[in-house]
């Protein structure tokens, strides 16, 4: 069966953010693949959020045998299991314990109304693009034809994001 490469963002700004992202990693191991590359723990600001914790982020590339479909229904579990609720009335973005998203499955592009790869929002968004360069400068973008790297070059986001050291 093949593996397929996986690229995925986690993100939490809620109590130990880092226990959030390394429990969810402990999880993502056993349930979805193995990871192959892990990038460092990133600071940020919160994008187009008001009254927000700073968050903690962290980029990985992840072998997996699983459909997107699937690989998406399996995140929500690991999501639910750490302690995020999904409130589906609200629109914009809340707090939260953890969150993960699917950045590229492949090079396949998908656009349904429950998923979208590769994430459409990655390109205006430094606390993606930075992780991601850790770990994958020269990983291409299948729509924009553009590496990681070069997205970052022409990112405008502002926004305050540092690697964490530890």
């Amino acid at each position: 069966m093949k593996k397929h490469d996986v690229f995925l963002l986690q993100g939490s700004n809620k109590g130990n953010k880092k226990k959030y992202l390394d429990e969810s990693l402990i999880l993502m191991s056993n349930e979805l693949g193995k990871v192959v590359q892990l990038s460092s723990y990133f600071e940020s600001e919160a994008w187009n959020m008001k009254n927000y914790s700073i968050f903690y982020n962290r980029a990985l590339h992840l072998k997996t045998d699983f459909s997107p479909i699937d690989l998406l229904k399996k995140i929500w579990d690991i999501e639910f299991f750490i302690g995020r609720k999904k409130n589906s009335s609200r629109k914009e973005y809340q707090n939260r314990e953890i969150d993960i998203d699917i950045l590229f499955y492949d090079r396949i592009i998908i656009y349904s109304f429950i998923l979208k790869i590769p994430h459409p929002l990655l390109h205006l968004r430094r606390f993606v693009l930075e992780p991601m360069c850790e770990i994958s400068p020269n990983k291409n973008h299948p729509i924009f034809n553009l590496t990681i790297l070069e997205i970052l070059g022409l990112c405008i986001d502002k926004l305050y994001v540092k690697k964490i050291s530890e």
